[in-house]
C-alpha cells in the first residue's frame, strides 16, 4: 500500500516546471483513491519518479504533472 507522499520538486516549483508538461486535476474522496491512484503510477509508468509530479493542494485535491501525452492520457483514461 502507497503512503501518503507528494512527488513534488521544491526547488523549481509547480509554475516553473518545464514547459510541456501535461497537468491533471484529480479530486480524491479518500486515502483509498489516493493510494490506488500511486500504486497504478508506480505499476504503469517507467521511471515515474522523472516523469511524474504530483501535489496534494486542498484536502481532497490533487495535481499530477506528466512529461508524456501518453503516460498522461493512460492516466485520465484510468481515473477521470
Amino acid at each position: 500500500m502507497a503512503m501518503m507522499y507528494e512527488h513534488y520538486d521544491y526547488n523549481v516549483g509547480w509554475e516553473n516546471t518545464k514547459p510541456g508538461w501535461h497537468e491533471c486535476i484529480i479530486r480524491i474522496n479518500n486515502l483509498v483513491k489516493y493510494n490506488e491512484m500511486v500504486n497504478w503510477l508506480e505499476n504503469n509508468i517507467g521511471k515515474y519518479e522523472r516523469h511524474c509530479r504530483w501535489s496534494i493542494t486542498d484536502y481532497d485535491v490533487c495535481n499530477f504533472k506528466f512529461r508524456y501525452e501518453r503516460d498522461y492520457i493512460m492516466f485520465t483514461l484510468r481515473w477521470s
